[in-house]
């Protein structure tokens, strides 16, 4: 189970790439977010772990294939991930994150996956464009940042619990973390 302070740090880093997103712009490619935490000594003295995310942008060209968009691409890349002979360039991408954090760091545990995207929010008023980042811990936890165009903040919710308006990128991320889980299990041998 993630502690408070975890998950502030998470909800920190979250901010801190929607910072980076908007110093790119809008109408960049919707980017997938690995965060994960290390330890941060190895003499094993104090027990303090550094929180980092691992950026996976995504081809634009992958979320035209399905009508569905992202939420069928989370889905199928966490169903491509369970199948070990599937060599499709995401899942060799993240062998490869994989391979690297498990080689600096085998305490490394894999916290959440988040995705980071350009939306229209149609529930009040006008629709608004948007930046989101929905993300999804080990604990199921949700979160939920969004920034509409023209604004100087974001907003940032989240939810301990699944009650209804759980965006449609949450299943996929849920499965996707699940599929890490596994993957950084068959891939590193140790524990996520």
């Amino acid at each position: 189970m993630l502690s408070f302070a975890a998950v502030h740090t998470l909800a920190g880093c979250l901010l801190a790439a929607d910072a980076e997103a908007d110093t790119l712009g809008w109408g960049t490619p919707p980017t997938l977010l690995l965060i994960h935490d290390r330890p941060l000594t190895s003499d094993g003295t104090v027990p303090l772990r550094e929180m980092r995310s691992v950026e996976l942008p995504l081809r634009r060209g992958d979320l035209l294939t399905d009508p569905a968009g992202l939420p069928a691409l989370l889905r199928r890349l966490a169903a491509d991930l369970h199948r070990p002979s599937a060599a499709t360039p995401y899942e060799a991408a993240l062998d490869t994150i994989v391979g690297v954090l498990r080689a600096a760091e085998p305490d490394t545990r894999v916290l959440a996956w988040a995705a980071c995207y350009d939306d229209i929010l149609t529930g009040v008023g006008q629709p608004r464009p948007a930046r989101r980042i929905d993300a999804v811990d080990t604990d199921g936890r949700r979160y939920e940042l969004t920034r509409l165009r023209g604004e100087g903040q974001p907003l940032l919710h989240v939810h301990d619990t699944s009650d209804t308006g759980v965006p449609a990128t949450y299943p996929g991320l849920s499965a996707l973390l699940a599929a890490t889980t596994c993957h950084t299990l068959r891939v590193g041998g140790g524990a996520a």
